[in-house]
């Protein structure tokens, strides 16, 4: 299987050392790189909740979700017996790896992604303004009435 002309600069931008802006156009694979940086990150956190993904729209952030919960899934399969894919392209294969390090992670800190995906913090940028102002209700002047 071939790799795209991309392939150095997707994996530049799945070092979790660094910080990185992603521009492309629709279809190139952009939501798959922030699932694999996404992932990446799990693996290494003690908690899920260090993790926030920030995007612009609904549309995105329930996409993000959908992606993770579903390479989640299939590499909880994999470790349930059901036998790996050949055919995986080598996109797909890096997120399969990496979310298979994530539920080596989730499983040693407990953490049940799988059953509390919630715990996944995938935001708009709207809805993570709105989280912080209710945590800090003062600071932000909208007193404890913000809903």
């Amino acid at each position: 299987m071939t790799r795209p002309a991309d392939w150095k600069e997707r994996q530049l931008a799945r070092d979790l050392g660094q910080s990185y802006i992603v521009q492309a156009p629709a279809g190139s694979g952009k939501t798959e790189l922030l699932t694999q940086r996404m992932l990446g990150l799990l693996a290494h956190v003690d908690n899920p909740e260090e993790v926030v993904a920030i995007t612009f729209t609904r549309k995105a952030a329930a996409e993000m979700s959908h992606r993770l919960v579903t390479r989640l899934q299939a590499a909880s399969d994999e470790l349930r017996g059901k036998p790996e894919d050949e055919s995986l392209k080598p996109h797909e294969q890096v997120s399969r790896d990496l979310a298979l390090a994530v539920l080596a992670n989730d499983s040693e800190k407990g953490w049940n992604l799988l059953l509390q995906p919630s715990r996944m913090r995938i935001r708009t940028i709207d809805s993570l303004c709105s989280e912080l102002a209710r945590q800090l209700p003062v600071l932000s002047g909208l007193g404890g009435g913000q809903q």
